[in-house]
């Protein structure tokens, strides 16, 4: 976020992130996960929907978001 803030010339004053999870345990396990952004004062509308948007399109949401395969090996 605070990469596109610099590219778009945004101030940015402040950031506060907030992430919870609740795991629902069933046949498919889920995890949910809860972001609260604060980007705190003195922001339009269009820049804090653009620094909201780079954080939910970022690549650890595309990590976390994407579906999931191990592979496991034991080094002899």
């Amino acid at each position: 976020m605070a990469a596109v803030a610099d590219h778009k010339n945004i101030k940015l004053d402040s950031v506060d992130v907030h992430i919870g999870y609740r795991i629902h345990p069933g046949k498919k396990w889920l995890t949910a996960f809860t972001i609260k952004i604060d980007l705190g004062r003195g922001l339009t509308r269009r820049e804090r929907t653009i620094l909201f948007n780079s954080a939910r399109l970022c690549e650890v949401t595309k990590l976390l978001g994407g579906e999931k395969k191990f592979e496991y090996a034991l080094i002899p």
